[in-house]
């Protein structure tokens, strides 16, 4: 016998099923997870947000922004409506984490 088949390092393979192997579930549960962040990433990339874009980034009430814009929250009128910069939002949040706001 003078075959790739019969020798011992191909007999310690498992054999193939059709069955995904754990590893690739994970791989691909990773895949979906990356995809969803990338879709939800992708509806947040305007630089200016309104109130209610805003606030959920925050994690607060339009209320309470409404509250905290201009005082605490730098933010810009355009055409008689609020915006707010991501970078001041983002900078908002570092500083509230230093101070402890």
């Amino acid at each position: 016998m003078n075959g790739a088949a019969s020798s011992p390092m191909f007999s310690a393979l498992p054999e193939r099923t059709d069955r995904p192997s754990a590893g690739d579930v994970m791989i691909e549960a990773i895949a979906d997870a990356v995809a969803l962040k990338l879709q939800r990433m992708a509806g947040m990339s305007q630089r200016l947000m309104d109130i209610d874009e805003a606030a959920k980034y925050l994690g607060m009430t339009t209320h309470a922004l409404r509250h905290k814009a201009a005082i605490d929250i730098p933010c810009v009128r355009i055409d008689s409506k609020l915006r707010f910069d991501r970078r001041d939002l983002d900078r908002y949040i570092d500083q509230a984490k230093r101070e402890g706001v």
